[in-house]
């Protein structure tokens, strides 16, 4: 359509400059000598060829125009039908995410309940034990053992279902973050001593180094000791018995850092790509194959976000173990 329409043009402007050009000639023909004649003819031929030469300047910049304005329209609609099948995959994609928010507080409140409903019945197999323990001097020795690890295994799960519940209070945001000023040193002094009695029974001596004990941040203070503790159970429980265990407070220009090292076997690069997953289940020889469900540090890195801080994990280069560093703000 668009070559028609030139081609027509062009034939038009022609036809219209050389009947211009014959018109011309015919009057200027009239009653002038040859010399002027040839003259006045030659001028028009500048002019005539100077109007087609314009001419063809219209035409070309015509079709440069509408080529421009087809390759426009083009990616217009090519960019329409991107936005379409954008807004279209944004759409597959919040009805997906809508999905798997559903189905993550579905998990949540089945987690919680199902917690809710071990608790019971494991604290009341607790209590039993402790009424048993009244008459160990009763018991064999193989029935003490027994009962040790009934109320290992008893303990352990009470746990464990503690730290599911955690995480359903964390996830669904139940408890809100208080800052206030902290003293760092007074919380680890009180998670430490909180631990001592675990670590004397697997003889590991737990140091706490500091140069700073006024040392304060801006944190919520349940939350830090949450964090640390799960971080120093973690430390007695995989470091080497007999071992020691380093709680290191370290100030730096704008944060703080606690470093909590064992004496343990470290952790391999495959089990340091899922540490903080949770949900999992683990065993060492350091624990004497004690399972371990990585509630413990799923826990302190959904805490440690809150309180806009960071935790990270490396091996000792030098010697077996490793560093837990939690970063956080003043």
């Amino acid at each position: 359509m668009g070559k028609l329409f030139f081609a027509r043009s062009f034939h038009y402007l022609l036809f219209l400059f050389v009947t211009l050009f014959f018109n011309v000639t015919y009057v200027l023909a009239q009653g002038e000598t040859e010399a002027e004649y040839m003259e006045d003819l030659s001028h028009m031929r500048t002019i005539v060829l100077l109007l087609i030469a314009f001419a063809f300047v219209i035409m070309f910049g015509l079709i440069y125009v509408v080529k421009s304005h087809r390759e426009l329209k083009h990616q217009y609609t090519i960019i329409d039908k991107q936005k379409n099948e954008i807004a279209t995959k944004n759409n597959e994609l919040a009805f997906i995410n809508d999905s798997l928010e559903e189905m993550n507080v579905e998990k949540n409140n089945v987690l919680s309940v199902v917690a809710h409903d071990l608790k019971t019945p494991l604290g009341n197999i607790q209590g039993l034990i402790e009424l048993v323990y009244l008459n160990r001097d009763n018991l064999t020795e193989d029935q003490t053992k027994y009962l040790d690890l009934i109320k290992k295994v008893v303990v352990d799960g009470i746990g464990m279902v503690n730290n599911m519940l955690d995480v359903h209070k964390i996830e669904a945001e139940l408890k809100e973050v208080t800052f206030v000023k902290t003293n760092v040193f007074q919380v680890v002094d009180k998670v430490v001593k909180l631990h001592e009695p675990f670590a004397d029974t697997r003889k590991v001596d737990v140091k706490v180094n500091h140069s700073n004990a006024d040392l304060e941040i801006n944190t919520d203070a349940q939350y830090l000791r949450q964090i640390l503790s799960n971080l120093v159970s973690n430390a007695i429980k995989y470091t080497k018995e007999g071992s020691k265990v380093d709680v290191i407070i370290e100030e730096k220009d704008n944060t703080v850092e606690v470093l909590i090292g064992d004496e343990g076997s470290g952790i391999s690069d495959d089990q340091m790509k899922r540490l903080f997953a949770g949900y999992k289940v683990s065993g060492s020889d350091e624990t004497d194959g004690k399972a371990s469900s990585g509630f413990g540090l799923l826990i302190a890195r959904r805490l440690i976000d809150k309180l806009q801080g960071k935790i990270t994990v490396t091996n000792k280069p030098d010697k077996g173990g490793a560093i837990f560093t939690v970063e956080l703000l003043k």
